[in-house]
């Protein structure tokens, strides 16, 4: 397999992309390149100020960096995902929007929230907020709160999931507890991986995944995945042919990849693997992922 490093040059400002084996991987150091590009170009007077991620249409992940407080929002055909990068704030979801104003996109803007339920975040905590729900995003005073936010088309209620009750919100401190859960599960687990839900509000559904050494070849037929490293590294293995596919309806599992480009990725890592793209996650160490498909 072909081995990917990251070239110093990808931190130059408008190259924090590196499209490699069909997927997009933006590492942890070009996630703080983006950062810092983004408080540089932020006006004194501007509360906000986003930069992107990760653009692999028609989803985007963005960088947020918040130093103030900016008008509250509510997505009527879109559901958020938040996860807090660094700082601390506060969230408040719910109520009603105050002095609301309609976008020409539909999208709805306010001055504040009224009668919505407040949450103090810090550093990787995760939140999903459902379509047409209000919200809001303030740094604590005096300090930063840098976000990333990924936008998901969700019109209506689907069909309820099996299993997968809404959880909206997963905090830093729940995660020690899942990841040793997930490791457990992976030492018996036929797939060589144990899992958890943090996120769920069907049909989507951030998973947290324990990886071992050997790892599973998979192909989604209908979805993308977009993976942060919540812990350790590892290696995620893109392209090439999957050795013994077994067709499952909607994967395509193996038992390897042949040909594939290896990427080996860190704590803070981002990578998106478009839907129909051969790909595999190994490790010989500790590799926790956060996992989300989109279709």
């Amino acid at each position: 397999m072909k081995p990917l490093f990251l070239a110093a040059a990808l931190l130059l400002p408008g190259a924090a992309v590196a499209q490699t084996g069909g997927a997009i991987i933006v590492s942890a150091e070009q996630v703080e390149q983006i950062r810092q590009d983004a408080r540089a170009a932020q006006a004194p007077a501007a509360p906000s100020l986003s930069r992107p991620i990760i653009t692999a249409p028609p989803y985007a992940l963005n960088l947020e960096h918040r130093t103030g407080k900016a008008p509250a929002s509510l997505h009527p055909a879109e559901a958020e995902l938040i996860i807090v990068l660094d700082g601390a704030g506060t969230i408040t979801t719910g109520g009603m929007l105050v002095n609301a104003t309609t976008a020409a996109n539909g999208n709805v803007s306010g001055t504040d929230i009224a009668n919505g339920a407040p949450r103090h975040v810090v550093k990787d905590d995760m939140l999903m907020v459902p379509q047409g729900t209000a919200h809001m995003m303030v740094p604590d005073t005096g300090g930063v709160l840098v976000l990333a936010t990924l936008h998901l088309p969700r019109t209506a209620e689907p069909t309820s999931v099996p299993g997968r009750a809404p959880r909206l919100v997963n905090l830093a401190a729940d995660v020690p507890a899942m990841t040793q859960k997930a490791k457990t599960a992976a030492a018996t687990s036929p797939r060589f991986f144990g899992g958890d839900t943090m996120l769920s509000l069907p049909p989507y559904r951030v998973g947290l995944e324990y990886r071992s050494p050997k790892g599973i070849a998979s192909i989604h037929k209908n979805d993308g995945e977009f993976m942060l490293v919540l812990e350790g590294e590892g290696v995620v293995v893109t392209g090439g042919t999957v050795v013994n596919p077994k067709d499952l309806g909607a994967n395509i599992d193996g038992d390897a990849i042949q040909g594939g480009t290896d990427n080996r990725m860190k704590k803070g890592d981002f990578i998106f693997v478009p839907k129909g793209l051969p790909h595999l996650a190994r490790t010989d160490g500790t590799f926790v992922l956060a996992t989300l498909h989109v279709p």
